[in-house]
């Protein structure tokens, strides 16, 4: 007896939409599901790529944030002897040096030499600096992105008060 569910390979079928492989005779089909992938994975694409530049950023700017002065490191590099000899102050935008002085102790020259060194003092106003007399008073001089004003008495030594510029 002949079974009447079953298909009967002599005939074609009235749905073509059910036999295997009929996605793949239908072009329109086809073409709207691969564009719509490669949509789908170009969006990927640009979400990924933002959430990255983001992150690079965020980390640059959290890097940025909590880097020492330059302040800092010169006395981290050079010392203090005593903390009231080189004092950092102003959330790391200003520096006091004090120097060695006939009634006083204080930074040698070499100690402040490194610093002058590591704050890329120019030339120019460490000879100003070196020049200063008791008799001159407050003295300045400015560079780059810092300034500087001191006082010299030999009994004080030097005063130098070197800030970053906003």
């Amino acid at each position: 007896m002949t079974d009447l569910t079953a298909p009967d390979p002599n005939e074609s079928p009235e749905h073509p939409q059910s036999t295997a492989g009929a996605s793949a005779s239908s072009p329109e089909g086809g073409a709207s599901s691969a564009s719509t992938a490669l949509a789908g994975r170009r969006r990927y694409l640009v979400v990924a790529s933002a959430v990255m530049i983001l992150l690079a950023a965020a980390t640059s700017i959290l890097f940025l944030t909590q880097r020492d002065s330059p302040l800092e490191e010169a006395r981290q590099a050079c010392g203090a002897g005593r903390d009231d000899w080189a004092m950092v102050g102003d959330d790391g935008n200003s520096l006091t040096l004090r120097s060695v002085g006939k009634e006083r102790s204080g930074l040698k020259l070499e100690q402040l030499q490194c610093y002058w060194t590591e704050l890329k003092v120019p030339d120019a106003v460490i000879a100003e600096i070196e020049g200063t007399r008791a008799l001159d008073g407050r003295q300045s001089g400015e560079w780059e992105d810092m300034s500087a004003s001191w006082t010299y008495h030999p009994d004080d030594g030097l005063q130098m008060i070197i800030t970053l510029s906003d």
